[in-house]
């Protein structure tokens, strides 16, 4: 089968607004995509790592994109079989305009699976930086090269394959099937983008094998990487689809919309996946501070120990949070029934501060606070005080309060 054949039959508006549709809608869906990865991360983290941003920057070339086709499928391309139509004068200025439109289209296309690529090795970067193999971190600038390389070579295949230009929009009479299905530019681009989604599949796949973690966690990131080969299979398919129906502009704006929306969820797919596990990068809830006070320690400690403390009652012992029991332990005259309870209490609380794992209760006021704080004793890191000595108790009261 020849590469290049007739032009197609010519089509009404009205069997190009369904892929007109469905052209927007994967394009807003793609949005949300982008938009979710950008506020997981900084919900989670509080920044937005390089990869976002440029995952964000791939908005602006899809939207212009997407403008460019919504013209193009309104007016129509030079693209069909015109002759013998009756077209008007401004029937025939508006198929000017949209294959001039066309051909940007095609590079704000490309340019948007590029910055979409580019999103998948900034994370490949920060993976081999954590792997600290010289290797992977060279692997990473020859794919750099190799994506900038690609995309010149999409461009320049884009506008050189129609000598003189101006053929690009000639509506009337035909100007030559190299100037109006833009084959050269379809194969290139399928090519570079087929072999750079394998590449950047295959790139990661030593590096998580070589690491530590469980065999279940290697196995679902390697899963999730191969997902990228979903949008080699899509470019193996759509490019003797297109050619198959004679470049016809409609299929080949519905497979690039489809291809579109395959890259964009791969190329979120490992950011919102470890949204959804909760794993990966993640700000700390909370920082201890020595030097601030015990209520702004409970307080910045509540939302994240609530669980720890529910444990508590259920199988521990309860401290008290209510200003009369910390007073009671403050008192030098107590009972011999209550020496032991304020012993227990005192060793939980020595207990509880050795091992780091609890802080103060989030359910204690801020009086009973300060006079925890007051009746507490130095810790095992806290400088060395000297102790008052014990107050002499005369043995006439000790008789008085036997009796």
């Amino acid at each position: 089968m020849a590469l290049y054949s007739s032009p197609p039959p010519a089509r009404p508006f009205s069997e190009t607004k369904p892929t007109l549709l469905v052209a927007w809608w994967i394009t807003a869906f793609c949005t949300c995509l982008i938009l979710l990865r950008l506020a997981g991360r900084y919900i989670r983290v509080e920044k937005l790592f390089l990869e976002d941003k440029i995952a964000a920057l791939a908005l602006l070339p899809l939207y212009l994109r997407i403008a460019c086709v919504h013209v193009v499928l309104l007016y129509g391309t030079n693209n069909a079989q015109l002759d013998g139509l009756g077209l008007s004068a401004e029937e025939i200025d508006q198929k000017v305009i949209a294959s001039r439109v066309v051909l940007a289209g095609r590079i704000f296309y490309a340019a948007t699976l590029w910055t979409l690529k580019f999103t998948t090795l900034e994370f490949l970067n920060r993976l081999a930086g954590a792997s600290m193999k010289k290797a992977y971190l060279r692997l990473i600038i020859l794919l750099r090269c190799a994506l900038v390389v690609s995309f010149v070579a999409v461009i320049i295949s884009d506008l050189a394959e129609c000598q003189p230009v101006s053929h690009y929009w000639q509506i009337l009479p035909d100007p030559g099937p190299q100037c109006r299905q833009g084959f050269a530019q379809l194969l290139t681009m399928g090519v570079s983008s087929a072999i750079l989604d394998a590449i950047l599949v295959a790139f990661p796949v030593p590096i998580i094998v070589s690491t530590r973690i469980a065999t279940k966690r290697k196995v679902l990131l390697v899963l999730l990487f191969c997902f990228g080969f979903l949008t080699v299979g899509i470019t193996i398919y759509r490019i003797p689809k297109i050619v198959e129906q004679q470049g016809d502009q409609l299929v080949r704006s519905m497979w690039a919309s489809v291809e579109l929306l395959a890259a964009t969820t791969v190329a979120n797919l490992v950011a919102l996946g470890s949204f959804l596990r909760d794993s990966g990068a993640k700000k700390r809830k909370f920082r201890q501070d020595p030097n601030s006070s015990g209520a702004t320690t409970s307080r910045r400690q509540g939302q994240t120990t609530t669980s720890d403390w529910d444990g508590t009652a259920d199988g521990g012992q309860h401290l008290k949070s209510d200003g009369a029991g910390w007073t009671d332990e403050a008192r030098p005259h107590a009972t011999p029934d209550s020496r032991p309870k304020n012993s227990e209490r005192s060793n939980s609380r020595n207990n509880s501060q050795s091992s780091g794992v609890r802080g103060n209760c989030p359910t204690d006021s801020h009086d009973s606070l300060i006079q925890r704080a007051s009746s507490r004793t130095p810790g095992v890191l806290e400088p060395p005080h000297p102790r008052p000595p014990s107050p002499v108790v005369p043995a006439g009261m000790t008789g008085l309060q036997r009796r």
